[in-house]
């Protein structure tokens, strides 16, 4: 016999997934603008909701992350500069960090609902460039969870 709590949690997976695929294809259908400006717009919130995120984001000043979403054939850019979080669709310099996973592993590490070990281990998660800075922003969005 399955319980009300078990009932219940396979319909909130259930919604999550459809609502997943739901977000994936609008994102493989957006222009990139719209796109950075929507991941810009998380940026933002994050900030809002973890004020010391911003502060701990500045501490990676001058870095300049790259954000590859496999499964929809799009990347944006995390920029600090001047201790200013920011999302662009182009940089001029080449990445310190690259980090390439599906929309919904990018999104899940990046709000803190998956450790990043635990999908950089099981490979959903490729991150390439400049260890030190990869590691710095892992320990930061780590705490978010």
């Amino acid at each position: 016999m399955v319980s009300q709590e078990e009932d219940r949690s396979a319909i909130i997976k259930c919604l999550e997934e459809g609502l997943g695929k739901s977000v994936t294809l609008s994102l493989k259908l957006a222009p990139l603008w719209l796109e950075a400006m929507g991941a810009g717009a998380v940026v933002a919130a994050m900030t809002e909701l973890h004020p010391a995120l911003k502060l701990k984001l500045a501490e990676l000043d001058g870095k300049l992350f790259r954000f590859e979403a496999t499964d929809i054939d799009k990347a944006f850019y995390l920029q600090i500069i001047d201790k200013e979080v920011s999302v662009v669709v182009h940089a001029a310099k080449s990445p310190d960090v690259t980090m390439r996973g599906t929309v919904k592993v990018l999104l899940d590490v990046f709000t803190g609902r998956v450790d990043p070990d635990t999908v950089f281990f099981s490979r959903r998660l490729e991150i390439t460039g400049d260890t030190a800075a990869a590691v710095h922003l892992k320990n930061i969005l780590a705490t978010l969870g």
